[in-house]
């Protein structure tokens, strides 16, 4: 089946305006969030395009509150997937790479993306101090040895460059991805309420499903977890945050494991 996106629905991706909100729109964002999986079984990305999109820009304006200016950076976008960030990320960096362990249907309609083909645990194919800016969103609590992982962003990192990670804390609502929210019962009860839910079979969190012959699977990452792993790798932790959130309930302690559906890192490479 051929991969579609309904013209009358998306957005105008090759004339984003450079100009950002001052405020976020909450009421669209949840909007496009409720619709992002509609068409994906039927391979029309279209959706979950426009929501990726929308939270780009808003990537973008949280960054420049932190005065990050992605126009003066080269910059290296992980595991992309959709791609909906990389359209907005091109019109906004010096210089966009994007990484995928497979060829992503974006390539179908921005053929110009520079698409690079590799594994994210394995030695990047990049020599060392290549980028200002690192993105990795949604992807560490699908890694099962994040340690290599960190230690490649780290040596293709310039000194003083920035790595921008985010992810969904485990234990909050949203953590549990396919399993939400029934992976707060425990995995054994999650699995069978979800197969039973969607019938599936998937028997564990780590073969949790296979598409284009790659493996999806799920750990338990948290903030706190993620924060050690970015501190024993030696990259400074400049801020902590939750993303689109007016209240930043990542910062409080205990509480932001289970409050903060999105959690937002930026830190700096020390060497």
């Amino acid at each position: 089946m051929t991969t579609s996106m309904p013209s009358e629905k998306r957005i105008n991706y090759l004339n984003v305006t450079d100009s950002l909100k001052n405020e976020m729109d909450i009421i669209k964002f949840i909007r496009l969030a409720r619709k992002r999986e509609v068409g994906l079984a039927e391979k029309d990305y279209g959706n979950y395009l426009n929501f990726q999109e929308f939270q780009a820009k808003e990537i973008l304006r949280e960054l420049k509150k932190r005065e990050i200016d992605l126009s003066k950076m080269r910059v290296l976008e992980l595991a992309v997937s959709v791609a909906g960030y990389s359209l907005i990320f091109k019109k906004n960096s010096k210089e966009l790479i994007i990484n995928d362990v497979r060829d992503p249907q974006i390539l179908k309609l921005d053929p110009h993306l520079n698409f690079k083909k590799f594994d994210v645990t394995e030695r990047y194919p990049f020599k060392d101090n290549s980028f200002d800016f690192i993105f990795c969103c949604s992807l560490i609590e699908h890694v099962e040895k994040p340690e290599k992982m960190l230690s490649e962003i780290k040596r293709v990192l310039k000194p003083s460059g920035y790595l921008y990670l985010s992810f969904p804390p485990f234990y909050t609502p949203l953590g549990g991805h396919y399993f939400k929210p029934f992976h707060l019962l425990g995995e054994r009860i999650s699995l069978k309420i979800a197969n039973f839910l969607k019938k599936g079979n998937i028997k564990s969190y780590a073969t949790l499903h296979d598409r284009d012959n790659v493996l999806y699977v799920l750990h338990k990452r948290t903030i706190k977890g993620v924060k050690k792993l970015l501190e024993n790798n030696k990259f400074k932790i400049r801020d902590i945050w939750t993303r689109f959130s007016f209240i930043n309930v990542a910062k409080i302690p205990l509480l932001n494991e289970f409050l903060t559906w999105h959690v937002c890192f930026l830190c700096k490479n020390e060497k």
